[in-house]
C-alpha cells in the first residue's frame, strides 16, 4: 500500500506512504493548464512558509500538487502554528484561493477518512474478482 487517497468536492488529498510518508493535496480547480502554481500559508508567518518553500521532495515535482510535504514536517507546522496563536494551519491554493484548515486533529480523521476508503476500493476490487470467477 504505497498510496491513500479521498476524493472530496473540495479536493483529493493523497497520503504518499512510500519512503519517508507525504501528505499532499489536489485542489479541484486542477491548477492553471493542469499545472498547480503551489500553496501558501494563511497567516503563519515567513518561518513556516520559508520552510515548506525550502522542501524538495524527491520523487514529485512541486507542480504536480497543489501542496506536498513531508508527513512529520506537515504536523510539526500544524503543532508550530497552533502553539503560536491558537488557530489551524490555513493552506490556501495559489490558483483559485481555496482555503484547507488543518488541526492536527482534523488531519488525523482525515486519515482515518482515507484509510476507510482505501479499505471501501479494496472490498470492491475483491467483489469484482469474485463475480468474475
Amino acid at each position: 500500500m504505497a498510496f491513500l487517497e479521498l476524493e472530496t468536492p473540495e479536493a483529493k488529498y493523497i497520503n504518499d506512504m512510500a519512503g519517508m510518508c507525504h501528505f499532499g493535496i489536489d485542489c479541484a480547480c486542477q491548477g492553471k493548464d493542469g499545472i498547480y502554481s503551489g500553496s501558501h500559508y494563511k497567516d503563519a508567518g515567513k518561518s513556516l512558509e520559508r520552510m515548506k518553500d525550502d522542501y524538495i521532495p524527491l520523487r514529485v515535482s512541486k507542480f504536480e500538487h497543489t501542496f506536498y510535504l513531508n508527513e512529520h514536517l506537515f504536523l510539526r507546522t500544524i503543532e508550530f502554528k497552533q502553539e503560536d496563536d491558537g488557530k489551524p494551519l490555513i493552506i490556501v491554493c495559489n490558483d483559485c484561493g481555496r482555503e484547507f484548515p488543518f488541526t492536527r486533529e482534523s488531519y488525523f480523521e482525515l486519515m482515518d477518512k482515507m484509510g476507510f476508503e482505501y479499505n471501501r476500493k479494496l472490498r470492491l476490487r475483491e467483489l469484482e474478482s469474485q463475480k468474475d470467477e
